[in-house]
């Protein structure tokens, strides 16, 4: 494309392909990567010393942090993503939910309310029915998840999923789902311009997990068939559309599988480029 790239690197990383490939390459600071790659001010610095007008974020690090997007924007880069208010508002799960219901994006049956007492959060867990799945509104990566099968344990797993979302993501609110004991993981490549129109790659699946984590995915997903298929990419597309969504980006849903069952239901929406992303390519 004749497009000129600077990469910028740790001293961990000084002889990485990416730093001998690019046409010019910034060190932003040691090793640790507080020090760099999650310092916007030497990211900042370095575009500016290379006469970058873009940034592309990756993805890990930075690509989903709504600060760094606006300070590019403030520094006159063009940041390679989605919209800082996109990335705002599907970065908390309890507002990502709602803005999804509302444009008829199907959901899990749960809470995702303010009232965050446990007086509140016992009675919508009994109201939705054991078991349940407690998350951290600002949590990712299987975090803070917990699944209660019994009342009686409730109070303990809700005090352990509001620690880890307090240490980890610097806010201890949670929300609650119906636990979906027999399901399955499906997630939808989605892009969309500046211009308001969206399209999704069809889908992958990545039901094989441990702890949370996916350690393989494929696509097409099995034994989905045309119509199922179809519906997951119409739900994508009207998440990204809901959301005036640029850019890469994946929506992810639950499958219920039990009894016979072929329901599925928004998780959530990563705000980048995946590493999954060549799975579908």
């Amino acid at each position: 494309l004749g497009i000129e790239c600077a990469a910028v690197y740790s001293d961990a990383d000084d002889r990485a392909a990416h730093v001998s490939e690019a046409d010019y390459a910034v060190r932003i600071g040691p090793a640790r990567a507080l020090d760099s790659y999650l310092n916007v001010n030497a990211i900042l610095e370095a575009a500016k010393a290379s006469g970058a007008d873009a940034v592309h974020p990756g993805y890990g690090f930075l690509s989903e942090n709504s600060m760094f997007a606006r300070a590019c924007a403030i520094s006159k880069l063009n940041f390679i993503g989605p919209p800082v208010e996109a990335i705002e508002k599907m970065g908390s799960k309890a507002a990502a939910r709602q803005l999804m219901s509302d444009g008829g994006v199907p959901v899990i049956p749960g809470y995702h309310g303010e009232d965050q007492t446990d007086e509140r959060l016992f009675a919508e867990a009994k109201s939705i029915g054991f078991p349940v799945l407690i998350k951290p509104v600002m949590g990712g990566g299987g975090k803070g998840m917990y699944i209660v099968y019994d009342e009686t344990d409730f109070g303990e797993a809700l005090n352990a999923s509001r620690g880890v979302a307090s240490s980890a993501f610097g806010d201890s609110r949670v929300l609650l789902e119906k636990y979906i004991a027999q399901s399955r993981h499906v997630e939808v490549q989605i892009f969309g311009d500046k211009h308001g129109n969206h399209v999704h790659l069809w889908e992958r699946d990545c039901s094989v997990q441990r702890r949370h984590q996916k350690i393989i995915e494929e696509a097409p997903a099995p034994d989905l068939g045309d119509a199922l298929r179809s519906k997951f990419g119409r739900a994508a597309v009207a998440a990204a559309k809901q959301v005036k969504y640029e850019n890469a980006g994946t929506v992810e849903f639950i499958l219920d599988v039990s009894d016979g069952k072929r329901e599925f239901y928004f998780l959530e929406m990563n705000t980048r480029l995946q590493v999954e992303h060549p799975v579908t390519e």
